[in-house]
């Protein structure tokens, strides 16, 4: 991983960070994502689309004014038109004739970059299990529950950190088939800095991608510490719960969460 991408999004181990936590809200009419999570270790992941957070996965591109960089984005696009079926002298003409028109390329470009990234998979977690906005925003008012990943363990141990920015990230065309790639998905507003979000991401169509069945990553089993019930958690929800983990693959231990009497703040419980 490029030293300045690994500095600006580190996994969990480099910061520290041994458990990652991820908020869901109960709906008894439809579970089948919590029976693919906890019995058939499947972690769902989201398009960007399906985030609450418009400015997903928006890089901005300009066309770039260097010479190199020009060359650069000329030969690729040769190479894309021979790929598909052009003779070389074809291609470079058709590129000749679009690279008078920068407007358009990048345009073209833009949205291509778009395109890519509305089909990436994102799963989103947190540094802390007592924040009470997570609990508002991401549990249903607390009738929820919490779920702690161990963040030694793949592929959670693989989730980058979040950075946040004023300004979109800048990406380049051709994107680096490294993880600097990703840098539009791991770059938010400083208005979400409370989060401490760390992502977890896939992308279906690209090679070398952890076990997964183009929604979900596969997980192994022994990722899941801990399960936190919200503290308005009714008992048919609960008893969901129990269930889930009676019968599914993980051993997880269960909580309580109670608000605290004197402060603005959570207790946890383990029940035996």
């Amino acid at each position: 991983m490029p030293k300045n991408f690994a500095e600006s999004h580190p996994f969990p181990d480099k910061c520290g960070i041994n458990s990652l936590f991820r908020f869901y809200k109960i709906n008894l009419d439809r579970v089948e994502h919590l029976n693919h999570l906890f019995n058939k270790r499947k972690l769902y992941h989201p398009l960007p689309s399906q985030f609450n957070d418009p400015f997903e996965c928006k890089p901005h591109f300009s066309f770039p004014e260097e010479a190199k960089k020009v060359r650069k984005i000329q030969q690729h696009f040769i190479k894309l038109l021979r790929e598909n079926g052009h003779t070389k002298k074809e291609a470079e003409e058709l590129v000749s004739i679009n690279m008078k028109d920068p407007k358009f390329l990048q345009t073209t470009i833009y949205n291509s970059i778009q395109q890519a990234f509305a089909k990436t998979r994102i799963c989103s977690f947190t540094t802390r299990k007592d924040s009470l906005l997570f609990w508002s925003h991401y549990a249903d008012s607390h009738k929820g529950f919490c779920v702690e990943f161990d963040a030694t363990k793949m592929p959670i141990s693989c989730a980058f950190k979040v950075q946040y920015e004023n300004k979109y990230p800048e990406v380049v065309y051709p994107s680096s088939n490294d993880a600097t790639g990703l840098t539009p998905a791991l770059v938010k507003s400083e208005v979400w800095k409370y989060e401490e979000e760390f992502r977890t991401i896939f992308v279906p169509w690209a090679e070398n991608q952890p076990a997964n069945d183009g929604e979900s990553l596969i997980l192994r089993g022994n990722e899941i510490k801990n399960v936190y019930l919200g503290s308005n958690i009714d008992e048919n929800k609960k008893k969901l719960i129990f269930d889930l983990v009676k019968h599914g693959d993980f051993n997880p231990g269960i909580w309580t969460t109670s608000l605290a009497e004197s402060t603005f703040s959570l207790e946890f419980a383990q029940i035996d």
